[in-house]
């Protein structure tokens, strides 16, 4: 299984708000490909998957969670799963790559709450961990599947800036 994720950039979204995060992007169609594995159920998978990041301004953010949350603010992440069908993750077969779903987040917000570039790196490891798990139909809505899902997310989030320290490849694919 291979995740290829894509990067969507808002017109209105800092450019500098991406730089820091190349190698942690590079790294993560590795670590995703890995997780993923790990928690889809064999044999429901193609071989390929694909999942779409979006970094959005506090502005586009605020318009986001407004129009699919229904609350007037800017928030950190937002994901659109499009295999979840009754809390379950139900892919469809026979396609040969795979469409996740798509990740939306404003660098902005987190860097804003984020008192150092290292918390700012691992806030944002957090969110991409927190986003994919949704796509994958994880949720945080009782305590059982709070507590599932943070350790799941803290595995990949882990995953994802020891993989970015040790590639240093610099920059973001597009």
């Amino acid at each position: 299984m291979k995740v290829h994720l894509r990067l969507d950039n808002s017109e209105d979204a800092d450019p500098a708000s991406r730089a820091p995060l190349g190698d942690m992007l590079s790294a993560a169609d590795g670590v995703l490909s890995a997780a993923l594995e790990k928690l889809a159920r064999p044999g429901t998978l193609p071989p390929a998957a694909e999942i779409s990041v979006t970094l959005l301004s506090l502005e586009e953010m605020e318009e986001q969670n407004r129009l699919h949350r229904g609350l007037p603010e800017p928030t950190d992440v937002l994901s659109f799963p499009l295999w979840e069908e009754d809390g379950e993750f139900r892919p469809e077969k026979g396609m040969p790559v795979l469409p996740l779903g798509d990740i939306v987040i404003c660098p902005d917000y987190v860097r804003k709450n984020t008192p150092t570039e290292q918390a700012f790196l691992e806030e944002m490891a957090l969110m991409i961990a927190h986003g994919f798990l949704h796509l994958l139909a994880w949720d945080h809505d009782t305590d059982e599947r709070r507590t599932a899902m943070e350790a799941a997310q803290e595995t990949i989030r882990r995953a994802l800036l020891d993989a970015a320290a040790e590639s240093g490849k610099g920059g973001v694919e597009q």
